[in-house]
């Protein structure tokens, strides 16, 4: 099945196409200015160079978030009315979950995910194995001093675009677990391998988290 995926949830834009959950290309962009623009030119770049039609996509996989509202809510419409176009099925994906399985580490290892809310906030969820490990880490943007707070004092792995807010607290945090080059948002390739092993699953509700509320 071909499969589009498109990754809204920062402001660098991402959209793959994958064949039974095999990435056949991808195009990233750096969306400034939103995302409206750039979706339709993204999507005709991708078609064209891996000589796919509209019609042959079967499902179309999107960020739900939490994320930059607008982006989001161009790219879940955007998803939405291509799905309802074409009849491909569409599924929504948290930004958190891709991160987890862009930088999956051993079992048991917890892992962070962190990304920048703006206005010198964070959102973060606390990952094992793929999976939230605390309800305490909700969507909701929180200033990162709060979040280095409320973490536990066992070893965790930070990831995420966002994890450079919450830096400035490395030297006394030892545990921490901080490798270069993994603070790359979540990526539409990964976000799509993602959607497509959880294709026959019990589907997530589609609808959006946007975590902060819209101005």
């Amino acid at each position: 099945m071909i499969h589009l995926a498109v990754e809204t949830s920062t402001d660098l834009l991402s959209m793959a196409l994958l064949e039974d959950g095999r990435v056949l290309g991808e195009v990233r962009i750096r969306a400034t200015k939103g995302a409206s623009e750039i979706l339709v030119q993204a999507l005709d770049l991708l078609l064209v160079s891996r000589k796919v039609l509209p019609a042959s996509i079967g499902m179309v996989s999107c960020s739900r978030g939490p994320g930059s509202y607008t982006s989001l809510r161009v790219g879940f419409m955007f998803c939405q009315g291509f799905s309802e176009a074409t009849g491909a099925d569409l599924l929504t994906l948290c930004p958190f979950e891709v991160l987890a399985r862009e930088w999956k580490g051993s079992p048991g290892t917890l892992l962070l995910a962190v990304l920048n809310a703006r206005q010198g906030q964070v959102t973060a969820a606390l990952m094992e194995d793929g999976c939230a490990v605390d309800p305490v880490f909700s969507p909701l943007p929180e200033n990162p001093a709060d979040l280095v707070r409320r973490l536990p004092g066992s070893s965790i792995r930070i990831v995420g675009p966002g994890r450079s807010l919450i830096e400035s607290w490395r030297v006394d945090h030892p545990e921490w677990i901080w490798k270069e080059g993994e603070d790359v948002p979540p990526l539409a390739g990964s976000q799509g391998t993602l959607a497509w092993e959880r294709r026959n699953l019990c589907r997530d509700e589609v609808g959006l988290v946007y975590g902060r509320a819209p101005v």
